[in-house]
């Protein structure tokens, strides 16, 4: 062994695995600085910094192996040559380059959703052009990638000077350590992915315990190959089919009936008596427009007076929660009405299309259905879910060049998605067609740019400038859209799709959550504080409920203006990829990998929680039926059973 330590191939290898295991340890040194006032320091930390050790070298043996490969192939004799002498400091300065902007990468991703690399970061990955555009406006990487390679080649420089490019380089090597080295590469992957898995992770009751407990290059990897978590392998079940009974009874209401007495059929006819509505439908989904920026939650930073006057003149949903932390997790809640399946949201996986949709009464009765997008709908497979579910795609592919006056990575301002959608409104009216729109925007996203001129407040403002803006735009398409026809016979439906950040130091903070819901005309309905605690898969079925429609729907949501409302138990749904929870006005039951769970006593309004007594009726029954709804929810999208034409 100890001659094998000493030849060409071991040392390429050995000097990688240091190289990344020390990038590794600063790059968690610093993220642990970064929110050390999040951190408790108590025995849980030491093990975080422990399991995450275990993690990186992990990583640092995957990272290290194409440098065995190289010290494989390699005859001693070249490493002698000046040429490959230079060619090896400059494969040295590439490794310690992307070294250092995994490290650079993983702070600014750190500091944005305050986690390492997960789903978002595959995203990234996958949508670069729209990503590596956001990122060029946001950052200055005209002087951080020259930093890098600056830094990268002092780096290699300071290595040749200690010595290491001679303890590389003058080695003898032979056929028989040559063939050890490739049976110890060949049995990398094998022992290391079964050795070290992330679902492993031991449980922290600090989220950025778990964090800091990761590897961002391991959790980015496995982020990558698991898009979607099985629910029966790794989370809680009832048996049999008693988390479809279960569902099937909390989902009936007086007017929301079960529409068979089959277990496995959990879709509900939908009644009323009354007379129905042939009314549009705008919804506007908004990017990242948190509860915290609007003053019903207590901001006196008057950063959305529009938002603001329309919420004190319409339906309100007081304590409304998003679903999730992603935009497609916003707009599946929105257009299913089912509780966050775990992993990534239906939209974006291969089989989340020709879905049974909110769509689906309105296109029964010949509206035109459609999906307005500033960008391009094709990332996060926006278009296809919402094509497949019977929307026409109106967007920046769609739109002539005269559309778009101010546009950032992302896509268009909002004023130019709302003009748009105005000008479809309008056509669609002098054709006596009505409309469903879902009019997605992208102002409030870093960069947060926005055009000048709009209010008292610039780019450089950052979230405070793009909220503002955001608002106004909000603020400037109502009023245009009250001088048009069709205004008095229009539904406008504002909400968010999540909120502006994420980052929270318990398992799951509730506060994270809270997001407006709007629905407004004054010349048709009256306004209404709705205080009961909602999810955004009820606001969908609160509008067709104002419709008076009859219809048939598989959704978990309910009509929060219907009387039948006062006998539902209050209850919303969050979720942050793996962990699921059910939460109610003082409680929160989480779902976690591994066949885990939490449940705690919940404030609300400040997030903090408290572990709830096991030996309680409480206890037993929400977990119980938090079990029911995600097991259920799962086996529905599994089953293909919201697939348009099942049965």
């Amino acid at each position: 062994m100890r001659k094998f330590l000493s030849s060409i191939p071991a040392r390429f290898a050995l000097v990688a695995f240091c190289l990344f295991l020390a990038f590794s340890l600063l790059s968690r040194f610093a993220l642990f600085l970064s929110a050390w006032r999040e951190i408790s320091f108590d025995l849980s930390l030491p093990e975080a910094f422990a399991v995450g050790m275990g993690y990186d070298v992990a990583s640092a043996i995957f990272a290290a192996a194409p440098w065995l490969l190289l010290g494989i192939l390699m005859p001693g004799k070249w490493l002698q040559k000046r040429w490959m002498k230079y060619l090896l400091a400059g494969l040295a300065v590439i490794y310690c380059g992307l070294l250092i902007f995994i490290t650079t990468a993983e702070w600014f991703f750190w500091e944005e959703f305050g986690a390492r690399f997960n789903f978002i970061a595959v995203d990234y990955l996958i949508w670069t052009q729209e990503v590596w555009g956001n990122i060029s406006e946001s950052y200055p990487m005209a002087a951080i990638l020259p930093g890098i390679l600056l830094l990268a080649i002092s780096v290699v420089y300071g290595l040749r000077k200690m010595g290491l490019f001679n303890f590389m380089e003058n080695a003898p090597t032979s056929l028989h350590h040559r063939l050890s080295a490739l049976a110890i590469l060949l049995l990398i992957p094998f022992l290391t992915t079964r050795l070290v898995s992330q679902s492993a992770i031991p449980t922290f009751g600090n989220q950025y315990h778990l964090e800091i407990a990761k590897n961002g290059c391991w959790s980015f990897f496995a982020a990558f190959k698991q898009m979607e978590l099985d629910y029966q392998r790794w989370y809680l079940e009832l048996p049999g089919n008693a988390a479809l009974s279960a569902t099937k009874r909390m989902l009936v209401t007086e007017n929301e009936k079960a529409y068979s007495d089959l277990t496995e059929d959990l879709s509900r006819t939908i009644h009323s008596d009354k007379d129905e509505k042939d009314w549009n439908i705008i919804l506007v989904c908004m990017e990242s427009m948190s509860g915290d920026f609007m003053s019903y939650t207590g901001n006196k930073e008057r950063l959305t007076p529009n938002l603001d006057r329309l919420a004190e003149n319409s339906i309100f949903f007081e304590n409304l929660y998003a679903t999730g932390t992603r935009t497609v997790r916003g707009m599946e809640a929105l257009t299913l009405n089912l509780p966050p399946t775990p992993g990534q949201a239906i939209i974006y996986r291969p089989e989340g299309t020709n879905l049974k949709t909110t769509f689906g009464p309105f296109l029964d009765r010949d509206y035109d259905c459609g999906f307005f997008y500033g960008g391009d709908g094709r990332f996060d497979f926006m278009n296809r879910y919402f094509s497949t579910a019977g929307c026409r795609v109106v967007d920046s592919n769609a739109w002539k060049k005269s559309d778009t006056t101010f546009k950032t990575a992302w896509g268009a301002c909002d004023e130019d998605l709302f003009n748009k959608a105005i000008s479809e409104a309008d056509k669609d009216f002098s054709k006596g067609k009505p409309f469903n729109f879902f009019c997605m925007t992208t102002s409030n996203h870093r960069p947060y740019d926005f055009p000048a001129g709009r209010i008292d407040l610039t780019p450089a403002d950052r979230r405070a400038g793009a909220v503002k803006y955001a608002d106004w735009a909000i603020g400037d398409f109502i009023a245009k859209a009250s001088g048009k026809p069709w205004f008095g016979r229009t539904l406008f439906v504002i909400v968010s799709d999540h909120c502006a950040s994420s980052a929270g130091k318990e398992d799951i903070d509730v506060t994270k959550y809270r997001i407006p819901g709007i629905i407004y005309n004054p010349g048709l309905i009256g306004k209404k504080k709705i205080t009961k605690l909602a999810s955004q898969i009820d606001v969908m079925p609160t509008v067709l409920g104002l419709l008076n429609w009859n219809y048939q729907t598989l959704g978990y949501g309910f009509d929060y203006l219907s009387p039948a409302i006062e006998s539902v138990p209050e209850r919303s749904f969050v979720s942050n990829y793996q962990k699921i929870a059910m939460i109610t006005r003082n409680s929160m039951t989480i779902l976690k990998p591994n066949k885990k769970h939490s449940s705690y006593n919940c404030l609300l309004e400040t997030g903090e929680l408290s572990f709830m007594d096991h030996n309680t009726e409480k206890y037993h029954s929400l977990l119980h039926d938090t079990t029911a709804y995600y097991q259920s929810a799962s086996w529905l999208f599994g089953s293909g059973k919201l697939k348009r034409n099942a049965q």
